[in-house]
């Protein structure tokens, strides 16, 4: 029993955040102020019982948004399992063990435990280095902010071996649920070491993009693909449209082609993002819209 309990425990500080979500069929927060002992009966039903679980990572200390663990969640079909090694082995290179777990689909999350908490900017950032470092997304690296607005928890994610699971699926592979987490507790990451990532992060920045704003455009004359995506950004050709990231992507590239300028552009992305809801509400919200912006005038070739 004292074993039980002890298992139960580790796994519980593995993955301890802020705040804890129902994932069984969509997410649903839990609680925004969890108290240990309710975080434990989670944990314990998501493990042994029918309702798995997610969990915020974010949560304060001393005025400081902290985590104590870092994540990536590679959803890029088959290609992820290779992203998922190479990140891996980078990390290992440094002295830092990772966890490649199979997620729900054909993805796969990466995860790193911390022996302390650290600072979510240095976690996410250390996490941003080492994908970038091997050619890995970034898209969904976690924890995916770095402070809160008063009210918001964040972005959740699914914990590894729940109970109700694919076969081969959410679970380290070759490790079963006691082996998997003595081990994770033995090889948690200092912060010493993990800080050592921040260097891959300074090193992989890229330089401040210099666009020629030549475009003086502000009306909402769209046309071709900015056109379609503003009239129906919900679909595509009759199929609804699930990747809004990319939406507001393609929406963005188009009106930089047809000669909007960078703040135009950016005001309307906003704009449409009001509408399909991807960075609304988010303390970042503002940064990642410009730097979606910033990324499309970088992939497009204004006329002379």
């Amino acid at each position: 029993m004292a074993r039980v309990k002890q298992l139960l425990e580790d796994f519980a500080t593995l993955h301890e955040g802020g705040a804890v979500a129902s994932v069984k069929d969509k997410v649903h927060p839990l609680s925004k102020n969890v108290t240990p002992e309710d975080y434990l009966e989670y944990v314990a039903e998501h493990l042994n019982g029918d309702t798995p679980i997610g969990v915020y990572p974010l949560w304060q200390r001393n005025n400081v948004w902290m985590v104590n663990w870092a994540a990536v969640d590679l959803d890029e079909g088959d290609i992820s399992d290779v992203h998922a090694d190479n990140l891996v082995a980078l990390l290992a290179k440094m002295n830092i063990t990772a966890w490649k777990e199979p997620s729900r689909s054909k993805g796969y999350h990466v995860w790193v435990y911390l022996k302390e908490a650290l600072s979510a900017t240095v976690a996410r950032n250390g996490m941003i280095g080492a994908c970038r470092t091997v050619d890995v997304p970034i898209r969904e690296v976690y924890p995916k902010q770095t402070s809160l607005e008063k009210g918001k928890i964040g972005n959740c994610l699914r914990l590894p071996y729940p109970k109700i699971r694919t076969k081969g699926r959410q679970v380290v592979a070759g490790y079963n649920l006691n082996e998997f987490v003595e081990a994770a507790m033995e090889s948690r990451t200092t912060p010493s070491v993990y800080r050592k990532l921040l260097a891959l992060h300074r090193a992989t920045e890229p330089a401040p993009l210099r666009i020629k704003d030549k475009g003086t455009r502000i009306d909402g004359e769209f046309q071709g693909v900015a056109k379609e995506i503003w009239e129906d950004p919900t679909s595509k050709r009759g199929k609804p449209v699930t990747d809004r990231s990319a939406t507001l992507l393609a929406f963005a590239g188009s009106l930089i082609w047809q000669e909007f300028s960078i703040q135009a552009t950016i005001d309307w992305v906003r704009r449409l993002d009001d509408r399909v809801g991807k960075y609304v509400g988010r303390a970042d919200r503002e940064t990642r819209i410009r730097e979606l912006v910033e990324l499309a005038a970088s992939r497009v070739q204004v006329r002379d």
